[in-house]
């Protein structure tokens, strides 16, 4: 079967080999937390990225609820975010005691709408805003940046799925004007083997906070801050892997375009060319015109030994329980949501193997019956 995420071809023997290596000599070091290979990363991830400073953290989650911090962002602030992404971009704000707006997305993409953002600041006293690049796809950074520094907002870029992605201002954490948190949750295209995170950012100040934030508060004065250290061991896999992820990416970069050439089925909404060299391709998003549809597609792709995903993202923002009666903008996120089905998009696909999946993805056909009870035609 055709995996999602195929985590065997990238944890090679080869992989595997080095990966013990650096293991043993952690181990006979007693560096357990922190040491070197943070040290390595934080140096050679910012440079890949474009920004003065990288901070390892325990996780994605943790990144976002310390940028925020680090922004001095907390009670009764008010926070913008868009109406699709995974719900712990809201949790982080949550999380702090501030308070999340919504802000529409674009429809093409599903990223922040610097539209809608330009509306809702205008309706509410927005603090931060925290554009998404959902799927790897790159946000309007150039539009988002300018209402933001016009109105005195921070900026926090959520990049958990963007190692790689290029925006308008560069690398998805490049904006001398904002931090850029990031995920290396095991399926993330730069990866841990556990949970770990990074925080990017350009001004020394707000990188001392961080640091100061992710340990206890040491080295502050009277700072309140939490545990959220990097153990050395998934930072050894992340430097391990950085030298890789740029080859990788470009591959995955390669595979999107053959999907773009060869997927044809009407059934489903490709993404726009555009965003072949500057997405990630973290996911290779498909959308199709209802929820019904989508379930469907995944039950047929499973029949043809192909993993779909599940759907993204079955519910907005704005329709989750948690975030009922939550203010701003939501009209298109809420059209968006649970249609989207995704395809493996590995950098271990060969062109034959995306053939194969196109051709599945074009055999598929969704008979409408009076009930809408998903019918695929096998």
């Amino acid at each position: 079967m055709y995996q999602l995420y195929d985590l065997v071809n990238l944890h090679d023997e080869l992989f595997r080999e080095e990966i013990k290596k650096r293991l043993a000599k952690i181990v006979d070091t007693n560096a357990f937390i922190e040491g070197e290979y943070n040290t390595k990363f934080e140096a050679e991830f910012a440079e890949m990225q474009g920004a003065n400073f990288c901070r390892l953290v325990a996780n994605g989650t943790d990144a976002i609820e310390i940028a925020l911090k680090a922004y001095e962002i907390g009670s009764g602030d008010l926070v913008a975010i868009p109406g699709i992404t995974f719900y712990a971009t809201a949790e982080a704000v949550f999380n702090i005691g501030a308070t999340p707006i919504l802000v529409d997305v674009e429809e093409e993409s599903g990223v922040m709408c610097p539209k809608s953002l330009e509306r809702v600041v205008a309706d509410y006293d927005i603090k931060a805003a925290i554009p998404v690049h959902i799927y790897g796809l790159p946000c309007k950074m150039d539009e988002i940046n300018h209402i933001c520094r016009k109105n005195n907002i921070a900026i926090i870029e959520d990049a958990a799925q963007a190692s790689g992605t290029i925006t308008p201002l560069g690398p998805a954490g490049a904006n001398p004007h904002s931090v850029a948190t990031f995920s290396f949750y095991p399926t993330k295209n730069l990866s841990a083997m556990g949970d770990a995170g990074a925080i990017l950012s350009h001004d020394p100040n707000v990188t001392k906070k961080i640091e100061i934030i992710r340990n206890h508060g040491r080295g502050g004065v009277g700072e309140i801050g939490r545990n959220s250290r990097c153990d050395h061991f998934q930072a050894a896999v992340l430097q391990h892997k950085l030298s890789f992820i740029e080859e990788q990416n470009q591959r995955r970069k390669e595979v999107a375009a053959l999907y773009m050439k060869n997927i044809t089925n009407p059934e489903v909404k490709l993404l726009p060319n555009k965003f072949i060299q500057t997405s990630s391709w973290h996911l290779f998003p498909m959308r199709v015109r209802n929820n019904n549809v989508a379930k469907a597609l995944v039950t047929y792709l499973k029949q043809k030994d192909i993993a779909s995903s599940d759907i993204y993202y079955a519910k907005s923002m704005g329709l989750e329980p948690a975030l009922d009666g939550v203010k701003g903008e939501r009209e298109i996120a809420n059209s968006l949501a649970g249609k989207t089905v995704c395809i493996p998009i590995t950098p271990f696909l060969t062109s034959e193997d995306v053939l194969k999946i196109s051709s599945a993805v074009n055999s598929f056909c969704y008979e409408i019956t009076k009930d809408e009870t998903p019918r695929p035609q096998l």
